[in-house]
């Protein structure tokens, strides 16, 4: 049970990545009461990992990982998945939003948690950019302590946002992003914790 406000949906946020990063976004954004859409084209990196350093953990394939993490995303409810790269952003009154080859949706904000690849589609927005921290990074994005950018409503977690590409860091940094819209959405700190079922007094 969530030690919270309840957790009526009150904001849609689209992140672009399915991932490490963007997936853990999703899950706590949904614990939280908000939907999402998740724009993704099938391109983790965690397709090629085997992970020997997440705490917990024995030694997992990443692709079996994000799958159960989908699972779980699945059975809290509230997230959508297109399958499809996103082309550009754009700002629509007290909107924010993405198109794709055969899509143009707005939501409350913008996840941006694309990993390793490009991020050029930033700059139809103006999001600030800076010199990459980790190889095979073309840039990194400019973000605070809760992965805001220069952009109002706009946010980025994971590698993309200068983090280290293990998945306990991306996913650590996702959910990171959540709690910092959803703290907004709901006007106090939003605190995600589930307590243990009481031992049984009978």
């Amino acid at each position: 049970m969530s030690e919270t406000t309840e957790a009526t949906p009150t904001a849609h946020v689209i992140i672009i990545g399915g991932g490490a990063a963007g997936t853990s976004c999703a899950l706590f954004l949904s614990r939280a009461g908000m939907t999402s859409t998740i724009f993704d084209h099938d391109r983790t990196i965690l397709k090629r990992a085997e992970l020997h350093n997440f705490p917990g953990l024995v030694p997992t394939l990443g692709v079996d990982w994000l799958a159960q993490l989908r699972a779980s995303l699945a059975e809290v409810k509230g997230s959508t998945q297109i399958q499809e790269r996103v082309t550009s952003l754009f700002l629509e009154g007290d909107t924010v939003g993405v198109e794709s080859a055969t899509q143009r949706l707005t939501a409350d904000y913008i996840v941006i948690a694309t990993g390793q690849l490009n991020a050029d589609f930033t700059q139809t927005v103006g999001i600030e950019l800076t010199d990459p921290v980790q190889p095979f990074v073309t840039a990194n994005i400019v973000v605070d302590r809760w992965g805001a950018t220069n952009v109002d409503r706009i946010f980025a977690c994971g590698v993309v946002a200068g983090f280290p590409s293990q998945a306990v860091i991306c996913a650590g940094s996702g959910a990171n992003v959540a709690v910092g819209i959803a703290s907004r959405v709901h006007g106090q700190f939003w605190v995600d914790h589930d307590e243990a079922p009481k031992p049984d007094q009978t």
